[in-house]
C-alpha cells in the first residue's frame, strides 16, 4: 500500500482524500470509516467531523483484502457544524434555474463555528410533490431567510439542503422596494403590508418560530 498524503486537520466538508489519490493508494480502493463520507459529486472522501485524518490497511470480507480505511479522529472540542439531518437557517444569496445558494447562519439553533458554510437547494429538493413543476424563482429570492435540513455532503464546505417538508422553506422575506417584512398569505405566497404586492415563495408553515437574523 502507498500511504496517501492527507491534511493534518479537517472540518466537515474538507477533502480528506481526493478521488485520484484514493485510486492510487491501493488496487482495492479506499473505504470511508468513522468521520468520513464519499462525496456523491466528486467521489472524494470528505470529513463529516472536525479532527485529524488517519488511514490503515485492513483485511476482512466486508472491506476487502488489503483495503485502506480512512477515518477522522475527533479532536477534544466539538464544533457547531452542519451534519446530515440537522436543521439549519440561512440567507439566500443567489438563485438560478437549477439551484438556490444559501449562506448558513444557524445549525440546530446555534451559530456555526469552524468556518463559513454554504448550502445548495437543488430544484428537485424544494418540495416533495410536483417536482417537475418547480420554478426556483417562484420559491426563493436573494435575501430570503429559509429553514432547511441538511440532505447530504456537497463540494468543499457546501452541503445539499432540502425544503421538501411543510415546516421547511422561507420564514422571512422582504419586499424589494419597501424593505418591509412580507406576510405569508398561503403556502405559496407572501404579501407586502405597505404596497399590497403579492410574490410567490415556498413558505414554511411554522413561520412564528423563525430565527431572527440581523440584516447586513
Amino acid at each position: 500500500m502507498t500511504t496517501p498524503a492527507m491534511p493534518r486537520w479537517v472540518c466537515p466538508g474538507d477533502v480528506v482524500l481526493d478521488a485520484a489519490a484514493a485510486r492510487a493508494a491501493t488496487t482495492t480502493g479506499v473505504t470511508p470509516g468513522a468521520g468520513c463520507a464519499v462525496c456523491e459529486v466528486s467521489g472524494a472522501v470528505r470529513a463529516t467531523v472536525c479532527g485529524a485524518p488517519k488511514c490503515a490497511t485492513v483485511d476482512d470480507d466486508k472491506a476487502g483484502a488489503g483495503a485502506v480505511v480512512v477515518v477522522v479522529e475527533r479532536d477534544g472540542v466539538e464544533p457547531v457544524v452542519p451534519r446530515v439531518g440537522d436543521e439549519v437557517f440561512g440567507r439566500v444569496s443567489r438563485v438560478d434555474e437549477r439551484q438556490a445558494r444559501v449562506d448558513v447562519v444557524a445549525v440546530n439553533g446555534r451559530a456555526p463555528t469552524g468556518g463559513d458554510f454554504a448550502g445548495v437547494i437543488r430544484k428537485q429538493d424544494v418540495r416533495a410533490t410536483e417536482i417537475d413543476k418547480v420554478e426556483l424563482e417562484g420559491c426563493f429570492r436573494a435575501g430570503d431567510v429559509v429553514r432547511a435540513k441538511v440532505l447530504s455532503l456537497g463540494d468543499a464546505r457546501s452541503f445539499y439542503l432540502t425544503t421538501a417538508s411543510d415546516a421547511l422553506g422561507v420564514v422571512q422575506a422582504r419586499h424589494r422596494a419597501s424593505r418591509e417584512v412580507m406576510l405569508p398569505i398561503s403556502w405559496t405566497e407572501v404579501q407586502c403590508p405597505v404596497t399590497g404586492e403579492i410574490e410567490e415563495r415556498k413558505v414554511a408553515s411554522q413561520v412564528a418560530s423563525q430565527v431572527a437574523i440581523t440584516d447586513s
